[in-house]
């Protein structure tokens, strides 16, 4: 690995708790892939987030060799065999309801037609079965073979997923992942909207979401609203978004008595990883 790596990244860690050995207590590590971005998190049997090591790379997307750099380098890789999961965050996915889901190739010929898929891209597919539905979605080959090459065995699964694991009351879900938001709407106890956009700015996603509640004539200030993010650098935008929602809610009751604050979207995000890779 070149000698100036270290320079083309930007490095966030969170700690659960000051003084102690958090390394030592880590039994399972789920790790997060994003375009730009490469996170792994460590957890205590009970499922408590100890530790989430977050790096940024500045360089093009989707870089294998960053991927590769952190597995040698990151201690919570020091033992395999406890990753539990690998969650990949591709804009290049679509879910499909059981009844029209033939096989993975179908459903691979169809993502193909409608992104710009490379030949050598990796094609996979998830079934929600909570919600009759199959997530099918795509990234770069290269990114798996590093993957394959550091884990034995690997279970490679959609961020998506966060928002389909169980069946979920009428809420608006938006999960924050690096240049993208992926955001899911339920109403009356049916999925009626799930999209993956691009944002540059708050307001970016402040029209997705309000346009999507227009089409289902919902208030969205009377709507529960669920957000989480992958990195820290998104506080910002989190805090823009939290003018616009009344019931905005960022964590889950009480996580943010036990952690820095800046951190509870993330570390909400990947408690929820964790039930999604059991």
């Amino acid at each position: 690995m070149p000698a100036d790596m270290d320079k083309h990244i930007v490095r966030r860690q969170y700690l659960a708790h000051n003084g102690e050995d958090l390394l030592s207590q880590v039994q399972k590590v789920i790790c997060l892939v994003t375009p730009h971005v490469f996170i792994s998190a460590g957890y205590h049997p009970s499922g408590e987030v100890l530790m989430v090591n977050s790096s940024r790379y500045d360089v093009q997307a989707w870089a294998p060799k960053f991927i590769e750099y952190e597995f040698l380098n990151d201690p919570l890789f020091a033992a395999p065999e406890m990753v539990q999961a690998v969650f990949v965050a591709s804009s290049k996915n679509m879910l499909v309801p059981d009844e029209l889901f033939e096989d993975k190739e179908e459903a691979s010929h169809w993502l193909k037609k409608i992104y710009h898929c490379e030949e050598d891209d990796a094609l996979f597919a998830e079934h929600f079965s909570s919600n009759k539905l199959h997530c099918c979605f795509a990234f770069e080959a290269s990114i798996v073979a590093v993957l394959s090459q550091y884990l034995s065995e690997i279970r490679i699964k959609p961020l998506t997923m966060v928002h389909f694991k169980d069946k979920v009351a009428d809420a608006l879900q938006c999960t924050i992942a690096d240049t993208y938001a992926k955001a899911t709407l339920h109403f009356n106890n049916k999925l009626v909207w799930h999209q993956t956009f691009e944002y540059e700015t708050a307001e970016d996603i402040l029209y997705q979401l309000s346009a999507a509640c227009q089409v289902h004539e919902i208030d969205i200030q009377d709507f529960l609203l669920s957000f989480t993010t992958t990195s820290i650098e998104d506080q910002p935008i989190l805090k823009k978004l939290k003018h616009y929602f009344p019931k905005y809610k960022a964590t889950k009751s009480g996580i943010a008595d036990i952690i820095a604050p800046d951190w509870a979207a993330t570390v909400f995000l990947f408690q929820q990883l964790y039930g999604c890779a059991s």
